[in-house]
């Protein structure tokens, strides 16, 4: 089944009585609280992601479908997974779906924290990832990206594009931002560069690795300009955020989702022919078998899905003063305030634990 006919509106999945509840969580409302139901009980969560899976962020996917069961949880993606297309407001959109879990940026979830939504991360999605800094016709450096005849494809503000871009930008020394590219190319999906970058209609952009080798060969003199996972140690891609007040009163609930992404990350990091499946099930257009074999180094070389669930105080305060260099935040924030550790601690535990 294509993932395109797994996109299915939470909404169509929630009960009558559950609805009523989701909407109490979610809005803040003080009116007398609902009696116990599915969310309650752990037979209910509500997934948005902001974008279409690419090969590195499969164990969500894989966790619900595979793992739901050791956790008492009776979801699945086709049921309780929407995918959205765009980070541009996306919290409030994925409210309106009624989901209680946002997989999507940091950036994103720390500027929606910023406009006064109370969320907190508490699981991972993907910390690594396997982006690259693409040049094209002659551009080959940092420097050729602030030259107004270099047109760069970068993301919307709040995309992970972009802040990925300028982690790049800072992890080699470049004290210029974003706002200062003077040819800057707004396209929010990394798949929508990628063609127009093969088109020959950009010089430089963000992409995965995989899309970079399967687009190479169109491109006019293609290169590495610089790569997350050399240049970025401390980045944090995407994570998995809801409401503090949620997870407060559903810690158990949300700690046994969490685990099933975790204990999806353990199987998949270390059975190539598992993940490679995953990806062909979960992924539109997966790499080609020599893309999903560098994938697979890369995962196994670098923190893409760390063990212990990562998202570690350096890390995400690193997180933080990446997006406050991008103009995104003005609030002062510290891990503390981002991250809901007692929740990840309890998943981390509970994914540890024997299966069955």
């Amino acid at each position: 089944m294509s993932l395109k006919a797994r996109r299915r509106p939470i909404a169509s999945v929630i009960t009558t009585t559950t609805l009523g509840a989701l909407t109490l969580l979610l809005t803040g409302c003080t009116t007398s609280p609902a009696p116990p139901d599915a969310t309650a009980t752990g037979e209910l969560v509500g997934i948005a992601l902001y974008a279409e899976p690419q090969a590195s962020v499969v164990p969500l996917h894989y966790g619900i479908d595979n793992y739901s069961s050791d956790f008492d949880l009776s979801i699945t993606v086709d049921q309780n997974v929407t995918t959205f297309d765009s980070n541009t407001n996306f919290v409030d959109t994925a409210r309106a779906e009624n989901a209680q879990v946002m997989a999507t940026s940091v950036s994103a979830i720390l500027d929606a924290r910023e406009s006064g939504e109370n969320l907190k991360i508490f699981c991972p999605y993907v910390s690594m990832d396997d982006f690259v800094l693409a040049g094209a016709n002659g551009v080959n450096t940092i420097d050729q990206l602030f030259q107004p005849t270099t047109r760069v494809g970068i993301d919307n503000p709040r995309g992970a594009g972009a802040i990925v871009l300028n982690a790049l930008l800072s992890g080699v020394g470049e004290t210029r931002d974003i706002p200062e590219i003077p040819n800057p190319q707004v396209i929010e999906s990394s798949a929508d560069r990628t063609t127009e970058w093969a088109a020959g209609g950009l010089d430089a952009t963000v992409i995965h690795e995989a899309q970079y080798d399967e687009a190479a060969a169109q491109v006019d003199r293609p290169v590495r300009i610089a790569t997350l996972y050399e240049n970025a140690p401390e980045f944090v891609k995407a994570a998995q955020a809801a409401d503090a007040d949620w997870l407060e009163d559903n810690r158990d609930l949300a700690a046994s989702y969490c685990a099933t992404t975790l204990r999806a990350m353990t199987a998949l990091k270390g059975d190539f022919t598992l993940f490679e499946a995953a990806v062909n099930e979960y992924v539109e257009t997966p790499p080609a078998p020599a893309g999903m074999q560098d994938l697979f180094a890369l995962i196994q070389k670098y923190p893409f899905w760390p063990a212990d669930g990562g998202l570690s105080e350096d890390s995400i305060q690193y997180m933080i003063d990446l997006t406050n260099e991008s103009g995104l935040l003005a609030t002062p924030l510290t891990a503390a305030d981002v991250v809901d550790r007692a929740t990840l601690d309890r998943a981390v535990e509970l994914a540890n634990e024997p299966a069955g």
